[in-house]
């Protein structure tokens, strides 16, 4: 007596064979879609944009980004000097400085008052570490600018 063998496909081998199928079809229409679209984060001047981000339609909405800020201790208080581009100065906007959070009983933000166009002044805050390490955020209409700050005493 022979036996015959039957040549059945398992279901197993079946849906494992459509996942792999699944997969190449999924990755060769991602290959396809990045190739014809392109976005600013894999252009190939990427790091050309970023420099001139002001020069952009979206970076030269904010004049802000020309400013600059210099910070000093004078005597008890915090002294900064706000000016634009040309080294003039900055009145009527609103200063703060955001330190960062070491210690629990700091402020949220140390608002600075002007006392002279562009010139704005604050009493220093008191930090355990002895340094002032934080954010300067500057405002005026829609411009706003931004600097790091860190003054040991």
């Amino acid at each position: 007596m022979q036996l015959s063998a039957k040549n059945t496909a398992h279901p197993w081998k079946i849906a494992l064979a459509l996942l792999f199928g699944v997969f190449l079809t999924g990755m060769a229409a991602t290959f396809t879609i990045s190739s014809h679209r392109g976005s600013r984060v894999v252009d190939p001047d990427y790091y050309k944009n970023g420099l001139h981000y002001d020069q952009t339609a979206s970076g030269a909405k904010n004049p802000g980004l020309h400013w600059s800020m210099s910070a000093a201790l004078a005597g008890s208080d915090l002294l900064v000097r706000v000016c634009d581009a040309a080294g003039a100065p900055i009145g009527g906007g609103k200063l703060s400085f955001h330190p960062k959070r070491r210690d629990a009983n700091q402020a949220d933000a140390l608002p600075l008052a002007e006392s002279a166009p562009g010139v704005f002044r604050a009493p220093r805050p008191i930090t355990s570490q002895g340094e002032l390490h934080g954010v300067l955020h500057f405002t005026k209409g829609e411009a706003s600018a931004s600097q790091k700050l860190v003054l040991f005493n």
